[in-house]
């Protein structure tokens, strides 16, 4: 008689050990390293590597450069700009049999309402040039050296003058939306 060979456990997937780090990167890779639950292990967290090469927010904050508050407001503009945008009209489709009733969808929706709301609240709070400059670079995916070079300005202090101006300007967006309070005054005490 033959005999019966034992079977190992099953695997265990979470006992197993993964090297999931990347080693090869696109040549013109622009990432930063940010820390994200694990997937396979629940309470823990990895390291992964995030693209900001079309993120002007991310590389920012990655950078240091700019705080949450910052970035949550930047990210609060950039979905009101994108909910503003009016792209759901259809046209009427001669083709479609007639329906009474069916009149003329809304023009705008609440969604849209709100987010122009928010649109007009932060160009008050921002100016012409601060409205201008944050629409440039988060609405139209501009870099800040694009934004500076529109503007006239080509050297690296023009440069960093645009870039320290942005971040005045998210810091602005960031007290109108509620995201931070206003520092207190050192003269006022």
């Amino acid at each position: 008689m033959a005999k019966r060979r034992k079977r190992g456990k099953p695997n265990d997937l979470k006992k197993i050990i993964h090297d999931r780090t990347s080693h090869d990167l696109p040549r013109n890779a622009e990432v930063s390293p940010v820390e994200v639950d694990d997937p396979y292990e629940d309470g823990s967290k990895i390291v992964v590597l995030r693209s900001t090469r079309n993120d002007p927010l991310a590389d920012m904050k990655s950078k240091g450069q700019i705080d949450d508050c910052d970035y949550v407001a930047g990210r609060h503009w950039e979905a009101a700009y994108e909910k503003a945008e009016i792209g759901g009209i259809r046209a009427i489709d001669p083709s479609r049999e007639m329906v009474d009733g069916g009149g003329l969808p809304e023009l705008l929706t609440d969604i849209q309402r709100d987010a122009v709301k928010d649109l007009k609240a932060a160009r008050e709070a921002l100016g012409r040039e601060g409205d201008a400059l944050i629409c440039d670079v988060l609405g139209r995916g501009m870099s800040i050296a694009q934004a500076a070079y529109v503007r006239g300005m080509s050297s690296e202090t023009d440069r960093k003058y645009i870039g320290k101006r942005f971040r005045e300007c998210l810091s602005t967006l960031a007290l109108r939306f509620g995201y931070a309070n206003r520092e207190a005054d050192p003269a006022s005490d």
